[in-house]
């Protein structure tokens, strides 16, 4: 069997979100995990509004609607490797269905790396979307934050803990490719234990 590629998603590292000093936090660490170069492929978001749109109608909502805020960090943006526009939270559009299947030779990985902004909002959304398609998502709390402060990123991990388990929220502080495989193994493990309690067999 092919040995599957660890793919990176990274929700929304854009100007727009990675504006207080909280962020600034998790954005640093992001920048360290990148400049590592353990990913296969790594694919951004990047989340743009416009006025009228229905956050701005729905919650007077007015943010990331000009370029500057949709523009990609430029720290990361040097590592990307695919970019996907969206105007939603959750980043599982058609398009990103149609990638992953075509990095991952015509099907969906079994998991993918999750990290980004906010947590609470994209972050949670698409681990949440990805985990109802069938996907694992590995979300990398560490490598995560909220513009908005600790409230709203410890919210997010409160939700996500409850929508898709405590085994896909990893706070691992990752240096090398071992570490990564050292995820893999664990949450694979505990995921065949779930299966042999629920009476699957491969």
């Amino acid at each position: 069997m092919k040995a599957m590629k660890n793919i990176l998603l990274m929700v929304d590292v854009q100007n727009g979100f990675v504006k207080t000093p909280y962020a600034e936090h998790a954005f640093d660490r992001i920048v360290d995990l990148l400049s590592r170069n353990l990913f296969d492929e790594i694919i951004m978001t990047k989340y743009w509004n416009e006025k009228g749109s229905i956050i701005s109608r729905f919650m007077g909502w007015n943010d990331m609607c000009t370029q500057r805020e949709q523009e990609l960090r430029p720290e990361v943006a040097k590592f990307v490797h695919h970019e996907i526009s969206k105007d939603i939270y959750s980043s599982m559009t058609d398009e990103m269905y149609t990638l992953l299947s075509d990095l991952n030779g015509g099907q969906m990985p079994e998991y993918v790396f999750v990290l980004g902004f906010d947590t609470e909002c994209c972050v949670a959304m698409t681990a949440t979307e990805m985990f109802e398609s069938d996907i694992r998502p590995l979300v990398l709390t560490q490598y995560c934050g909220s513009h908005d402060g600790p409230k709203y990123h410890e919210a997010g991990l409160v939700s996500m803990e409850h929508l898709i388990g405590p085994d896909f929220l990893i706070d691992d502080t990752i240096k090398t490719k071992k570490d990564l495989q050292d995820i893999i193994d664990r949450v694979m493990a505990s995921q065949k234990e779930y299966e042999k309690k629920a009476g699957i067999t491969e």
